[in-house]
């Protein structure tokens, strides 16, 4: 399956951004200016806050990726020739590597599409004064669960399980559930409540990232722990907290959660959407 990552959603605002890696797509994106990033550029496309600079790319799970494209373009018309150049490194050590040029004084998009770029653990792209978009690659199935579809209504809803794009999601709160809370987000009638997450029996699944947010202002810090248990009863944890009096959504992307049987989500009282997996 070809995913291309557009950096449209949640990329970090502003020139420079509060430093951060950017997740999408199963991937996840630094750089070697410190994680801060600049946007929008000529044409939407975005940057790092710093030049020349390097970017590196790895999945999220830790997992291979096959690097198909990558647009770039000079930031404006008094630019001279930029040179890109990427080194990809494979499962089994070996390195790939390709350069490429913008033209002179042009910021129209260029499309760079290196041949060889397979099998990546990692992939390093060296940078000059340019901008880039829309980042092609295989390898990884993501799809996000909306909240939107057949989800049950009311606050509290009538007692039921919630299932989408394979899995099923069930709550401590007798499974009632709450929507149009702010951001569009849904949750449980009850806080705090467990949330818990399961794909068909005998199935496993790669949890990536959702998104959290406080209901209202007045909500302090708001504690959101992620258990995933594999099929040998083995489970990695991790934990994360809301900013205090903010009801800005809040996109947690825990590290390993790959080739789940179940995932568990400890929620303080927030609301939540935008569950991204693969399977």
């Amino acid at each position: 399956m070809t995913t291309t990552i557009t950096f449209h959603d949640d990329f970090p605002a502003g020139c420079p951004s509060a430093a951060g890696p950017y997740r999408n797509g199963g991937l996840v994106f630094t750089n070697s200016v410190g994680n801060a990033w600049c946007s929008p550029f000529v044409n939407d496309f975005v940057g790092t806050y710093g030049s020349p600079s390097q970017l590196f790319v790895s999945r999220d799970d830790g997992g291979t990726f096959d690097f198909a494209s990558l647009q770039v373009c000079n930031p404006n018309t008094a630019i001279p020739p930029q040179v890109t150049t990427f080194v990809g490194t494979r499962a089994d050590g070996s390195t790939v590597s390709a350069q490429f040029s913008t033209p002179n004084g042009d910021t129209t998009p260029q499309t760079f599409a290196p041949t060889g770029f397979d099998d990546l653990t990692n992939l390093v792209v060296s940078l000059g004064f340019v901008a880039f978009d829309n980042f092609v690659f295989e390898g990884v199935s993501a799809k996000t669960v909306l909240f939107d579809q057949d989800f049950p209504p009311g606050c509290p809803s009538a007692s039921t399980a919630y299932a989408s794009q394979g899995l099923t999601f069930t709550n401590s709160a007798d499974n009632t559930w709450c929507s149009g809370f702010i951001n569009g987000f849904v949750g449980s009638y009850q806080a705090p409540c467990t949330v818990s997450v399961a794909p068909a029996a005998g199935q496993t699944f790669d949890f990536l990232s959702l998104q959290v947010c406080n209901p209202n202002p007045a909500i302090t810090a708001q504690p959101v722990n992620f258990t995933g248990t594999r099929p040998d009863g083995s489970t990695v944890s991790a934990t994360f907290s809301t900013p205090s009096n903010n009801t800005a959504p809040q996109t947690f992307a825990p590290e390993g959660f790959g080739g789940l049987a179940s995932l568990t989500i400890a929620l303080g009282f927030v609301a939540f959407d935008n569950f991204v997996f693969a399977d």
